[in-house]
């Protein structure tokens, strides 16, 4: 799959289940022990804004995102994607904490971050976890190839694997994937 495909597909299934949460859920936990809804959902929106900082396009984020969180996703969804569709959105160097990465690995980093807490919103308020069976895979694929044990742990980005039926939807694979637990 082509990666700008996914990180919009991405982004389209977490505004997805965005818009289905209510301002009664926003203090809910989620699988991300550390997050409320509203802090995940913070989490996401401040990630691709990101895109832009590390980009060089801003010097420092947004002093506030709109009051419609559904909006501020989007903006910032369709920012950060413009980045990674520059004609050298895959091949610039951008600075992460992990070290210096190319877009094409970034933007992977992106998607599979747009796609996991999707499934962790969804989780967290009730919704069909199914999310994009095609993009999952593609993400479960990529993941196993691409999340090292260096990724792995307290502090990082994933979390161990966990067990997860393989005939469970695979967005639910990629979650146990990642380190989610999957009832």
């Amino acid at each position: 799959m082509d990666p700008l495909v996914a990180h919009q597909r991405a982004q389209d299934v977490f505004a997805g289940v965005l818009a289905a949460v209510t301002p009664q859920q926003m203090g809910a936990p989620t699988p991300c022990t550390e997050w409320t809804v509203g802090d995940l959902i913070g989490h996401v929106i401040g990630g691709n804004e990101r895109v832009l900082l590390r980009a060089g396009l801003r010097s420092e984020p947004a002093a506030c995102w709109p009051a419609d969180l559904i909006e501020a996703h989007r903006a910032t969804a369709a920012a950060a994607h413009q980045v990674f569709a520059a004609p050298d959105g895959m091949t610039i160097m951008f600075g992460l904490p992990i070290g210096p990465v190319p877009g094409s690995t970034f933007v992977w980093i992106r998607t599979v971050d747009a796609l996991a807490h999707g499934w962790d919103l969804a989780t967290s308020t009730g919704q069909s976890t199914d999310l994009d069976p095609e993009l999952a895979s593609y993400l479960l694929a990529e993941s196993r190839r691409r999340a090292t044990e260096a990724l792995r742990g307290p502090g990082k980005a994933f979390g161990d694997p966990q067990p997860c039926d393989e005939a469970r939807p695979t967005a639910d694979q990629l979650a146990a994937f990642l380190g989610r637990q999957v009832s």
